[in-house]
């Protein structure tokens, strides 16, 4: 007999490496025991022309922007059992091979995804079926509930705000239904940095997004 279905949410601010981990995990959850799908959210934005705007500037960066009944209704066929289309999103994973890169990398070397698989392959047991979803924001308030009633597993990722700065600044741009996109100047700062706070601060003692999560 089969485990239950679990739906593992990857969230956190832009630039923190989700998908970066998220490329790794079919190397780590392996058949028999392990089926694994991932989920990019990225692959399910509206249409860049109903996208709103903060700061006179256009918001690929908050919940609104995402259409969160087309992302449910997939992971809902999932859950019943069905195969979901896994996007245009797919990040090869990439390995840090120096000090250089353990940064932009997060440390993820071969041997590291190695031991995981190698410590993950002893927990013997039924076959189980792992929807994870990769998403800047998949369970803050703005996110509808019967989406979040979906989540097994949350799971935020973070960065300070200088380190995560540099990264999204540091992308050359980003590929939408539409074509290319790049950030405006000012755009971490306008609309990420704020999105992100105003959506996580909730979690964290006296509201401060680089503190500590507040255990209540």
């Amino acid at each position: 007999m089969a485990s239950a279905p679990l739906v593992i949410a990857l969230s956190g601010l832009s630039s923190t490496g989700k998908s970066t981990i998220a490329s790794h995990l079919p190397s780590i959850f392996t058949p028999p025991y392990y089926h694994l799908t991932i989920l990019h959210v990225d692959d399910f934005y509206k249409p860049q022309t109903e996208l709103p705007y903060r700061a006179g500037l256009l918001d690929w960066d908050c919940a609104a922007s995402i259409d969160w009944h087309r992302l449910e209704t997939a992971v809902r066929k999932w859950k019943d059992g069905g195969e979901v289309q896994e996007g245009k999103v797919n990040p090869q994973p990439q390995f840090s091979t120096s000090p250089s890169e353990e940064k932009d990398l997060g440390g993820i070397t071969q041997t590291l995804v190695q031991d995981l698989r190698d410590e993950i392959s002893k927990i013997k047991g039924p076959p189980r079926r792992i929807l994870v979803l990769d998403g800047f924001l998949l369970f803050t308030p703005s996110v509808p509930s019967t989406f979040r009633s979906l989540l097994s597993l949350k799971l935020l990722l973070r960065a300070p705000y200088t380190e995560a700065k540099e990264r999204r600044e540091a992308r050359s741009g980003y590929d939408t239904m539409e074509g290319w996109w790049e950030d405006p100047p000012g755009y971490f700062d306008s609309v990420v940095w704020p999105n992100y706070v105003e959506e996580n601060r909730g979690w964290f003692v006296d509201e401060s997004v680089d503190g500590e999560v507040d255990d209540e």
